[in-house]
């Protein structure tokens, strides 16, 4: 069984001579399969098994031997095999829930087990993906924060690539700008007219910045009325001026 954070010796013997080979492992497996993620956790698993040389066992391409010779003593094929099976399958149970667990504990061999878990998780993670990928051009920003948009498409998209189906960055960026509103149409048609390539970060960078003038400008418009208001309200400081009666000569 592997652990984070101790190493399996395991002995392969050796096709040339009797003397075993020593392999050290010490692998972590942090990521235990569940309902969204198996495409991740099966890239980790394939990398893991075949790193070490041992595909063949879950790719059905090394067969359980006889398990006796033709003189009736045990097979030393056969031993191997079995060693190395159970090890591969101890890899995958190290990765299970015990709910999971429960699903493939009748399976004696790695590559019925790994083809179970197929059968079982392949169709969920293409509805899962279906489910994100429709998430993501759709997304709008309505009224919520720029950051706050701008995290939540990135929200999405990181968990498209973590189960294998990342979202190239030009892609990324005409989503983010597709989903902003009329009061972003001068931004927009001006970063879409450019012809340099632009970053997200870059994008992200602009869209923050006109936000905060937007903002600005709506904050200064709404003090306007305010204003006016006030200065009409207020008393008039001028001071009338004093009547002075017109001096008339007396008549004669």
């Amino acid at each position: 069984m592997l652990s984070s954070t101790h190493s399996s010796d395991l002995h392969l013997p050796s096709s040339s001579t009797s003397s075993p080979v020593s392999l050290s492992l010490n692998h972590a497996l942090p990521i235990k399969l569940d309902r969204n993620n198996y495409i991740l956790w099966k890239t980790q698993m394939e990398n893991v098994v075949y790193a070490n040389g041992f595909e063949e066992y879950i790719d059905d391409t090394k067969p359980c031997p006889p398990q006796e010779l033709h003189t009736g003593e045990l097979n030393p094929d056969f031993v191997q095999w079995r060693r190395f099976n159970r090890m591969v399958l101890s890899w995958l149970y190290s990765t299970l829930t015990p709910d999971i667990m429960g699903q493939i504990v009748g399976f004696q061999t790695s590559h019925d087990a790994w083809m179970a878990l197929h059968k079982i998780f392949s169709a969920s993670s293409k509805a899962r993906i279906l489910q994100l990928r429709l998430e993501f051009q759709t997304a709008k920003k309505g009224a919520d924060p720029m950051l706050e948009y701008i995290l939540k498409i990135k929200t999405i998209s990181d968990n498209l690539a973590a189960i294998g189906e990342p979202v190239k960055e030009t892609d990324h960026i005409l989503q983010l700008l597709g989903g902003l509103g009329s009061e972003y149409n001068s931004i927009v048609a001006s970063l879409t007219a450019r012809e340099d390539d632009l970053s997200l970060h870059s994008v992200h960078s602009i869209l923050l910045t006109h936000e905060q003038r937007l903002n600005h400008q709506h904050t200064s418009s709404a003090d306007l009325p305010f204003a006016a208001a006030h200065i009409a309200a207020a008393p008039s400081t001028q001071h009338p001026r004093p009547h002075h009666p017109r001096f008339q000569s007396p008549q004669p």
